[in-house]
C-alpha cells in the first residue's frame, strides 16, 4: 500500500472540491504553514453591478483556508472567518490568495489570508481574511500515521 505524505493527501482531496472547481481555483504552492492559490474572475461570478461577487472572492479565500487548514492529515473545521474587502477587482483579472499560519496549538490554528490582483507585478490588495479552525484529531487518511 502506498502511503502519501499529508500535503499530497490534501492536494488529492482538494481535487474533489466541486465548489472550488466551479470557481476555477488552482493550487499554486502548498507548504505546512503557507498556501498560494488563484482563480480567473469570470463573468459568471459577477454581481448585478458587473463586478466580481464578494461571495466568489470569499470562496477563493475559503478554499485556501480548507487546504492549509487540513494539510496535516487532521480533519479540521472552521470556527471563525472574518473577511474585510478593501477594493473591488476588475472582471477578467486573476485573483490570488496567499495564506499563512499565524499561531497554532494542538487543537486550534489561526491563519491570515491576503487576496490581491497584479498590475505590472504590483499587488493590488482586494481583501484580507482572518480565520480560525479546530482540529478534530481524526485523520483524513487513516493509513497515514505521523510521528
Amino acid at each position: 500500500m502506498m502511503v502519501m505524505d499529508s500535503l499530497e493527501i490534501i492536494k488529492n482531496k482538494f481535487k474533489n472540491d466541486n465548489f472550488a472547481k466551479n470557481l476555477g481555483v488552482i493550487v499554486d504552492d502548498l507548504k505546512k504553514d503557507y498556501v498560494k492559490m488563484h482563480m480567473q474572475l469570470k463573468p459568471e461570478i459577477c454581481n448585478f453591478y458587473g463586478r466580481p461577487h464578494g461571495g466568489a472572492i470569499y470562496g477563493l479565500a475559503d478554499a485556501a483556508f480548507s487546504v492549509i487548514g487540513n494539510n496535516q492529515n487532521n480533519i479540521s473545521v472552521a470556527l471563525d472567518c472574518t473577511i474585510t474587502y478593501h477594493t473591488s477587482p476588475d472582471p477578467e483579472e486573476i485573483l490570488y490568495v496567499e495564506g499563512k499560519l499565524l499561531k497554532q496549538t494542538r487543537k486550534i490554528a489561526t491563519f491570515l489570508f491576503t487576496l490581491y490582483t497584479l498590475n505590472n507585478e504590483n499587488q493590488n490588495l482586494v481583501a484580507t481574511m482572518l480565520s480560525t479552525l479546530y482540529r478534530t484529531g481524526r485523520p483524513i487518511n487513516p493509513a497515514l500515521i505521523e510521528d
